[in-house]
């Protein structure tokens, strides 16, 4: 088996890459890799909750397309956002985003 030279020379550098990367942040990637954690729920963070224009934004994020309308209803006792989209197939889809955890529901 033939090692690559260049390969053998950069692996200092990776190595000091990889330990100036605090650990938090390895330890959060991992979890998005996991499928623990989505990066649309670290807007949820602050105290208000999801606007109207970040529950569209999430929703963008995750079907892409259009979104058509957004309004705000009642959904077993939980205030969510109703947002109706077009795919890019052309479909029309309706999803719910909880106002106050950002999370995605289709039903």
């Amino acid at each position: 088996m033939k090692i690559n030279c260049a390969a053998i020379r950069s692996f200092p550098l990776v190595i000091a890459l990889l330990m100036s990367v605090p650990a938090a942040q390895l330890q959060a990637a991992g979890a998005h890799e996991r499928g623990g954690l989505r990066p649309e729920f670290s807007l949820v963070q602050k105290k208000g909750g999801v606007s109207r224009d970040e529950a569209a934004a999430i929703v963008k994020r995750r079907y892409g397309g259009k979104i058509l309308a957004i309004s705000e209803v009642q959904r077993d006792g939980r205030k969510v956002y109703r947002v109706k989209g077009l795919s890019k197939k052309s479909q029309v889809y309706v999803v719910y985003v909880d106002k106050r955890s950002g999370r995605i529901s289709r039903s």
